[in-house]
């Protein structure tokens, strides 16, 4: 069994929560359409209220990292 350092997996998880989603100005058909997404897993969304990160994201694995450690 592979055991890793607690405070390297906590740096790890807090880095990646970091700043997970980016803002990208697209130019569709129908004008510019602003555009949040996860440089993790890829989901987009036009608004960063109603994002959703894909099931098998990174950032929702870090979250539950640090769940009970802040």
């Amino acid at each position: 069994m592979c055991e890793f350092n607690k405070e390297d997996v906590l740096i790890l998880a807090k880095t990646i929560l970091d700043c997970p989603i980016d803002y990208i100005e697209n130019i569709h058909i129908i004008g510019n359409v602003p555009e949040y997404f996860c440089q993790y897993c890829e989901a987009e969304d036009y608004t960063r209220e109603n994002f959703k990160h894909k099931l098998n994201c990174p950032v929702l694995v870090a979250q539950d990292i640090l769940t009970g450690y802040e």
